[in-house]
């Protein structure tokens, strides 16, 4: 299988890159009357070429300085790019512009076309080659190869088709190792089919018949068809620019710059830990200033970001450092995502900056910092060390797409070999709950008993923490001899109600009907209030279950009576209180109970007083 591969295009206005795009595919990137009115681009144009070593998704980005916003967002998802330089005009504002922010978003390959060079001299060739390769001296992006190009030429385009090619080889795809992300750029709607989406394929993949969720609104829909290079797929993977057909939703459900995903657990932010870097060549006017608020494109939506640095007053033209930047408007953002700042007044690319966190997964900013700076340089395992020792009492982690650059299986081979117990998201130190449970056992040795509703932890943790926790001193009690009665651990002794218990369940089972302690001490010959504490008795044990304000029923007729109507469900579709009565010889006062038991084994649904089972 090919691999895929986002290329994306970049320079000045007018220096030819719709043309060479339409030269190399077939296809006009250009595909609104004002663009073609106007001669230039103003959308995002998409075309895609199929060589030996990769399938190619050009994706066509307006060169106009007014139109920067709409270059950065189209530049989500570029695995290298297609510079273009007009021979005789060389390098131009908006050429430098491009360049730091392929650089800021992490492209690392690129191929440069020097265009209409049939209308250029050999000295302008030269002199636009030479500063090309000095542009790229000293930054990120690698490049390739510089070809010499005319949309006339044919023999220049199959040239600069080979460099492209020979470009693809050397990107790494993307990994398909996370869930699936897309965000939107185009939606429309096709008469018969519904609702079609349009993005590029960030991580992940997804397959027709796949649920997704637009995460803006929480709705879900079902993927009916995927297109990938206009060709209808089973499947689309990261990399790829992706036409998904989603008739659940309606075209206004869905807006450009929406994020469709499979993991409805991803969640949005109005703050953003971050690493930033000052682009070279800005005066003084455009360095980025402490707790000053700028425009932040990220994705393909604009934000107006309050810088908070943790040390600097002013980012100095080509420094980098962390910082917090607090949003006016929720994001949803994914770790190591880049994005761009720029300046207001004049409008420009200022900076480029790489996302370490979300402010709800740090909330203490001030004592996060050492937390960012190691994420800063992918190191998690002192990362996640200072997370444990800053937030001693537990660590409520955002999803693992959000939280680093590990997969799911990798960050989990991460905290077992730290020592840390992942519960449901929950992050806490295997030591710390080793040394509670330790002393909550050491109490119970001494004192011979111990209350579990007195247990209290050092730390506020969530129910279902705390629930697992208990559970862990419990059976651990238990395995030292101790035995729990409901309430508490303590000796296992022989209680004083067990032979009168043993007495009372033994009549309970010859007898259903004996259900309240009247008509169980009229039988036993005991009193109603020894009979009510051997009741309590089996209750504690599980052998017995209080399912009415004064109606006791034996577990092992309970359990009988759920396997039953389990069976008569699925044989016959639902079972109802006649039919129970039939293979129960029961009172109304008790089988109604009894059907109410269902309800609660979760394994029914009543409709119209029918139970059916959950999985019909």
């Amino acid at each position: 299988m090919k691999k895929n591969i986002i290329m994306g295009t970049a320079g000045h206005i007018d220096h030819g890159k719709s043309s060479l795009i339409k030269a190399l595919t077939g296809k006009d990137p250009d595909r609104l009357v004002q663009e073609k009115q106007k001669g230039i681009t103003i959308e995002l144009g998409y075309a895609g070429l199929e060589l030996e070593t990769a399938l190619v998704s050009f994706i066509d980005v307006p060169g106009h300085e007014k139109l920067v916003k709409t270059m950065i967002s189209g530049s989500v998802g570029f695995d290298s790019a297609l510079f273009c330089i007009d021979g005789r005009e060389g390098i131009m504002p908006q050429t430098r512009e491009h360049f730091s922010i392929i650089d800021t978003i992490g492209v690392k390959y690129a191929v440069a076309a020097v265009t209409m060079t049939d209308k250029c001299t050999e000295e302008e060739i030269e002199r636009t080659e030479a500063a090309v390769r000095e542009l790229f001296e000293g930054g990120g992006v690698a490049l390739t190869a510089v070809v010499r190009t005319s949309i006339h030429d044919p023999q220049s385009i199959e040239a600069l088709k080979q460099a492209v090619s020979d470009c693809a080889v050397r990107v790494m795809p993307k990994t398909q190792n996370r869930c699936y992300v897309m965000r939107v750029d185009r939606v429309f709607n096709i008469k018969g089919h519904g609702t079609v989406v349009t993005g590029t394929s960030l991580f992940g993949k997804i397959a027709v018949e796949n649920i997704v969720y637009n995460l803006r609104t929480g709705g879900k829909a079902r993927v009916k068809g995927i297109q990938v290079h206009e060709r209808f797929a089973e499947k689309s993977v990261a990399g790829q620019r992706t036409a998904l057909n989603l008739p659940d939703f309606s075209a206004e459900d869905i807006k450009r710059g929406d994020i469709i995903s499979e993991n409805s657990k991803i969640t949005d932010t109005n703050g953003i830990y971050a690493v930033i870097k000052a682009f070279g060549g800005c005066p003084d006017s455009g360095l980025i200033r402490h707790n000053k608020t700028y425009p932040v494109i990220l994705g393909s939506e604009t934000y107006e970001g309050r810088v908070i640095f943790y040390d600097e007053k002013v980012l100095e033209e080509s420094h980098e450092t962390i910082c917090f930047i607090k949003l006016d408007k929720p994001a949803t953002a994914f770790f190591n995502e880049p994005f761009v700042i720029r300046s207001s007044s004049p409008q420009r690319s200022v900076a480029g900056g790489r996302v370490l966190g979300l402010e709800q997964t740090y909330p203490d900013r001030k004592a996060s910092r050492e937390i960012i700076e190691h994420m800063s340089r992918y190191d998690y395992d002192a990362a996640i060390r200072s997370i444990m020792k800053i937030y001693a009492c537990g660590f409520n982690m955002n999803e693992p797409i959000q939280f680093s650059g590990l997969f799911r299986n990798e960050l989990a081979e991460k905290l077992a070999q730290l020592n840390i117990v992942n519960y449901y998201g929950f992050l806490m130190d295997a030591g710390m709950i080793d040394s509670f449970v330790k002393g909550s056992l050491d109490r119970l040795k001494e004192r011979g008993t111990l209350a579990i509703n007195t247990l209290k932890l050092d730390c506020t943790l969530p129910e279902q923490v705390r629930h697992d926790i208990v559970n862990r001193i419990i059976e651990s009690g238990q395995k030292l001899g101790y035995i729990f009665d409901g309430h508490m651990l303590k000796l296992n002794f022989k209680d004083p109600f067990q032979d009168d218990a043993m007495m009372v369940l033994a009549a309970m089972k010859q007898e259903a009907g004996l259900s309240n302690p009247v008509l169980i001490a009229g039988k036993t010959g005991m009193s109603e209030e020894k009979v009510q504490k051997c009741l309590l008795y089996l209750c504690n044990r599980s052998l017995a279950r209080r399912v009415d304000k004064n109606v006791y029923l034996t577990m092992e007729l309970i359990n009988n009576f759920t396997e039953k109507a389990e069976a008569e469900a699925a044989k016959n579709g639902g079972v109802d209180i006649n039919r129970m009565k039939e293979c129960f010889d029961l009172p109304r006062k008790l089988l109604i109970p009894l059907m109410e038991q269902l309800d609660k084994s979760g394994l029914f649904i009543n409709r119209g007083n029918t139970r059916i089972l959950k999985n019909r």
